[in-house]
C-alpha cells in the first residue's frame, strides 16, 4: 500500500468516515471542566444528567445535559486511608473517599458511588441529599447546588451525611439488575463481589447478603437483560465468568483473551474490551465462542452503546482517543482525539444526533463529542 493511499485511509478515519457505508460525522466538540481525576460519567434514564466521579478531588459533580451546566455537587469530608499505586504495586498513604464509578437506581432517585480506598460504597439521594440512617456506618459530605444563570454560582451549601455500606477491598464498578432485585459491587483487591438486596424503598433495609468469591481482579459486571445472569469480567485473567442469579453459582467461564476490562451487551452478544491486548471483542456467550475481535488504540477502558445499538464507543487511555466502531461487524467508523487520559464514557442519542460525553483523568475534563448520522 503507498503512502499516499495510507493517509487517505487515516483522514477518513480521524474524519469520521467509514469506509464501509456508514457515516458519523462531527458536528462540533466541546470540553467542560469537571475536577481531577475523573475516572467515569454517567448519564440518567432521561439522558438530562450527567454525574461525573472525581477520584483525586474526592468529589461527585451532576450536569444538566443539554446546557453542560453544573448543577450540584458533593465533596467528600476527607479521613485517612490507604491509596494504591498501580504502577509500583504499593499501598501508600492517602484519603478514603476517592470516587471511582457509580450506578443510578429506583427509578434514578439513587446514586450509588464506589469509593476507591473506603472499601465500600455510599449512596447520595438525588431528590433530598442525605441517606443516613441511624446506627449505621455513613460518610459525610458538603453538598452544593449552583445558580443555572451564573456559572458555578453556590445557591446552598450544606453538609449531609451519606450511608456507606462496607463491601471488599477496592471497589470499583458497580451495576444492578434490571428488575431492581440486586446490585453488584466489584472489588478489585478482594477478588470479589458482593451482593446487596435493594429490593426495598428505603435505605435502611439495604444489606449485603451474599459475597462472590471470583477469580483475581474482578471489573467488569454486566447483567442479562431478563436478570438471571451475572457476567465478571477478570481483568486479572482471560475470561468472564458467568453466575445465575437464582442460585448465585458460577456456571462457566468464557475465554476472551488477557486483561477483559468492560463489557455491554446488545442482542445478546456481548462486547469486551481488552486492556493490555488493545482489542475490542464481540462474544457469543451461549456458545461461548469470539465472533470478531478487533485491534484498538493502546489501554480501551469504558465501552458504551448508542441507544440503537448500532455504534460502539471506546476510549483508549495511553493513545488519548475516541474509536467508533460498528456493533454489527465490529468495523473501526473513526476514531477522534480526545484530552489526557481518556477513561469514562457515557453517550446520549436523539435520533441521528449522538453525543459522547468522554472522561479525561489527567486533565479533569469532559470532553463532548457531537456527531450527526448519515
Amino acid at each position: 500500500m503507498n503512502k499516499l493511499l495510507k493517509l487517505m485511509i487515516l483522514l477518513a478515519m480521524g474524519m469520521g468516515i467509514s469506509l464501509q457505508g456508514q457515516n458519523l460525522i462531527l458536528q462540533k466538540s466541546e470540553t467542560i471542566t469537571s475536577a481531577m481525576g475523573i475516572k467515569s460519567v454517567v448519564m440518567n434514564s432521561a439522558r438530562s444528567k450527567v454525574y461525573a466521579m472525581n477520584l483525586e478531588d474526592r468529589s461527585v459533580f451532576e450536569f444538566k445535559r443539554n446546557n453542560r451546566k453544573l448543577l450540584r455537587k458533593i465533596i467528600f469530608l476527607p479521613t485517612k486511608g490507604q491509596g494504591y499505586n498501580y504502577a509500583k504495586k504499593k499501598w501508600f498513604p492517602s484519603y478514603q473517599e476517592k470516587p471511582v464509578e457509580a450506578c443510578l437506581t429506583h427509578n434514578d432517585k439513587y446514586l450509588w458511588i464506589s469509593l476507591h480506598n473506603a472499601g465500600g460504597v455510599v449512596i447520595w439521594d438525588l431528590t433530598g441529599g442525605s441517606t443516613y440512617v441511624e446506627g449505621k456506618p455513613y460518610k459525610e459530605a458538603w453538598y452544593y447546588e449552583y445558580s443555572t444563570n451564573v456559572p458555578r454560582k453556590i445557591l446552598k451549601k450544606k453538609k449531609v451525611k451519606l450511608l456507606w455500606i462496607k463491601t471488599g477491598k477496592t471497589p470499583k464498578i458497580i451495576t444492578s439488575t434490571p428488575n431492581g432485585q440486586y446490585l453488584f459491587v466489584a472489588n478489585w483487591h478482594s477478588s470479589s463481589v458482593s451482593v446487596i438486596n435493594i429490593t426495598s424503598a428505603t435505605p435502611k433495609n439495604w444489606s449485603i447478603i451474599k459475597t462472590l468469591k471470583t477469580g483475581p481482579i474482578p471489573r467488569g459486571l454486566l447483567v442479562s437483560p431478563d436478570s438471571q445472569f451475572l457476567y465478571i469480567g477478570q481483568m486479572g485473567s482471560d475470561y468472564i465468568s458467568i453466575v445465575n442469579l437464582n442460585t448465585f453459582q458460577k456456571t462457566q467461564n468464557i475465554k476472551v483473551g488477557i486483561n477483559p476490562r468492560h463489557m455491554v451487551m446488545y442482542k445478546g452478544d456481548l462486547f469486551v474490551s481488552l486492556n493490555l491486548s488493545a482489542k475490542l471483542l464481540k462474544v457469543n456467550p451461549i456458545s461461548r465462542k469470539i465472533i470478531k475481535s478487533v485491534k484498538t488504540f493502546r489501554k480501551p477502558r469504558t465501552i458504551a452503546l448508542t441507544e440503537d445499538g448500532q455504534y460502539i464507543f471506546s476510549v483508549s487511555y495511553l493513545d488519548n482517543y475516541l474509536q467508533v466502531f460498528s456493533t454489527d461487524d465490529l468495523h473501526l467508523i473513526g476514531n477522534w482525539r480526545s484530552a489526557v487520559h481518556p477513561v469514562g464514557i457515557a453517550v446520549y442519542q436523539n435520533e441521528s444526533t449522538i453525543e459522547a460525553w468522554v472522561a479525561n483523568y489527567s486533565s479533569g475534563t469532559i470532553k463532548i463529542f457531537t456527531f450527526t448520522e448519515q
